[in-house]
């Protein structure tokens, strides 16, 4: 049936079954951060996820590694982001590198760290709507395997990646770039098993057999080039190299073509792999993500916003919640190529506490990437290890701002990163005798 046509949906009465003090929708790395922090500041907190786990891009995604935001060697993201890593390994399943991981610990490492903090889980429950009273969210419905449902806090945390929550409870918000509201590209991950991985070719022959392939038209993928990586099995690889150009992860139709049409692309890549590409001739298929991955889509307009000129000149804050120098990393929307803009090895910036605090909804914060900033300084903390620590600053803020009875606007940004460094976030340096950075005793954990 085509053309425009609507049905009334009957009003009804929606049963609460849970209330927290923090209540924190989607259970991603900003999820985890969030719930983790609120529920270690002495917040009663739920955490509600769609999925039967934790873990979101990190493993129902199936995006791997970790991507480095390291400063001297040190990981930046310490606080719950190291937690969960140190769970993971104590589960077997970290690499060495400190980045690489096994997808299927990670649910598991993350679970077990919320249950250890406290936190109350409940999944498969689909984020519907929120009810408002004047400004304030009182409760959220989701959909479930019991029907309607109904949470309540008294401060929540939208951790959904797409801003669900900011975006139906009326907060104004970007999409995409400036100049056409393209967003970048989505990627299926997927994993391919039996790789004789000591015939396969470098890095750059890879590449070049790739280029080939694309001049032939045997591969009608928009990417450049072809992103691998290796795995915690030695005989698997990796690929983060579909690339779905022009789609919009928060419309279900154009999500729905979306995977359809990285799937065509991965058959397309192992028809190629096993015909062109030294050791993978005996390749099988082994996982794909659940659900593609979804680089950007809202970004919250917040009472402080983030812009490129700022991170370009190293921004620094009395209130920064978070240190980034992952680079700008942005993948072109329409098509091919990639923007790459490195930061100085020694240098970092920083994102203020406002860009977490949505302008239109006065109990909410929002966790993850789809804070405050623009479409380029998006592009550089969207990456699971950042969006775990933004997480965490919303988390700890919500804690704090439901302890005090304040709206989250209210609080002082300043007290916010007080707490983050109480639980182990690393945002304080003083110069060493040699001139070089490091940490000031007692303001955090250190790891490589």
């Amino acid at each position: 049936m085509h053309g425009v046509s609507t049905v009334q949906r009957p009003a009804a009465t929606v049963k609460v079954i849970r209330e927290a003090d923090v209540v924190v929708v989607g259970g991603g790395p900003g999820g985890l951060g969030a719930a983790v922090a609120a529920a270690r500041k002495g917040a009663r907190t739920l955490l509600v996820e769609r999925y039967g786990c934790l873990g979101g891009m990190a493993t129902v995604g199936g995006v791997n590694p970790f991507m480095p935001n390291h400063v001297q060697g040190k990981r930046l993201d310490t606080g719950v982001f190291s937690d969960w890593c140190d769970e993971i390994r104590e589960l077997g399943g970290l690499m060495p590198d400190g980045s690489t991981f096994n997808p299927e610990i990670a649910k598991l490492a993350a679970e077990r760290l919320c249950l250890s903090a406290g936190v109350e889980l409940l999944y498969h429950a689909w984020f519907d709507e929120p009810l408002l009273s004047g400004r304030c969210i009182d409760a959220c419905l989701f959909t479930s395997k019991s029907g309607p449902v109904a949470v309540r806090g008294r401060v929540y945390v939208d951790c959904t990646g797409d801003a669900d929550v900011a975006a139906r409870a009326g907060c104004r918000f970007e999409f995409g770039r400036e100049s056409d509201h393209l967003a970048q590209p989505m990627t299926t991950n997927f994993d391919v098993g039996r790789v004789d991985t000591a015939r396969m070719p470098d890095r750059k022959a890879i590449n070049e057999l790739y280029r080939q392939a694309k001049e032939a038209g045997r591969l009608t993928c928009p990417r450049e080039d072809c992103l691998w990586f290796r795995t915690t099995d030695p005989s698997r690889i990796h690929f983060n190299t579909t690339r779905v150009v022009m789609h919009d992860a928060t419309d279900v139709e154009r999500l729905t073509a979306a995977e359809i049409e990285a799937r065509r692309q991965i058959v397309e890549y192992l028809a190629w792999l096993r015909e062109c590409v030294a050791g993978f001739e005996e390749c099988e298929l082994l996982t794909m993500g659940q659900h593609i991955g979804v680089r950007e889509s809202r970004r919250v307009k917040g009472i402080r916003y983030l812009m490129r000129s700022e991170v370009e000149g190293l921004c620094k804050f009395p209130d920064g919640i978070l240190r980034c120098r992952y680079p700008i990393d942005i993948h072109n929307p329409a098509g091919a190529g990639t923007e790459l803009v490195s930061f100085p090895p020694d240098e970092w910036y920083e994102v203020p506490y406002g860009c977490l605090v949505p302008e239109d909804v006065d109990n909410l914060l929002v966790g993850g990437r789809p804070i405050s900033v623009d479409h380029a300084v998006h592009s550089s903390l969207r990456v699971m290890p950042p969006a775990c620590t933004l997480g965490q600053a919303a988390g700890v803020a919500a804690a704090m701002a439901a302890e005090q009875g304040i709206a989250p606007r209210r609080l002082d940004g300043v007290a916010v990163k007080e707490a983050l460094l109480g639980q182990g976030v690393w945002l304080v340096w003083e110069a060493g005798a040699g001139g070089e950075m490091r940490e000031r005793a007692g303001t955090g954990r250190l790891t490589a």
